[in-house]
């Protein structure tokens, strides 16, 4: 079982915290919130990797499309807590800036997760997320 951590670094601009996700020895660039009730709260979430959904601009909402190669994808997420929330996953910041709540990946960063994960066998995957808080 592998756990890769969400660490929120700054605020951004209104609700939105940026930070780090990292996966092993590799660390990428995410933003959440900024929307909706904000950002993703602090806790452990099962990434739900048979519920993983990808496509493109004509199948998947422009939020979650990487706007440099058209492809898009979400890793839903479940809390491990009790929460009125719901509807988290992990997906490229596409559309504006920001997020619902999800985790939402940079720049460059979109490709080079989405490619990772491609490359990782399914039983390797991570199967849950840990989000906590250095501001």
């Amino acid at each position: 079982m592998t756990t890769i951590t969400f660490v929120k670094m700054k605020k951004g601009t209104g609700s939105r915290v940026i930070g780090s996700l990292k996966w092993g020895s590799d660390e990428y660039e995410v933003v959440s919130g900024g929307y909706g009730k904000g950002a993703i709260p602090n806790g452990s979430f099962d990434i739900e990797r048979y519920k993983a959904v990808s496509g493109d601009k004509s199948t998947m909402k422009s939020g979650f499309v990487n706007p440099a190669n058209g492809r898009g994808w979400f890793l839903p997420l479940t809390p491990k807590f009790s929460t009125a929330r719901h509807g988290f996953g992990i997906h490229p910041d596409g559309n504006l800036p920001g997020t619902k709540g999800c985790v939402g990946l940079q720049g460059t960063d979109m490709k080079k997760f989405w490619d990772k994960w491609m490359r990782t066998g399914m039983k390797a995957r991570p199967t849950s997320l840990l989000v906590t808080t250095k501001i």
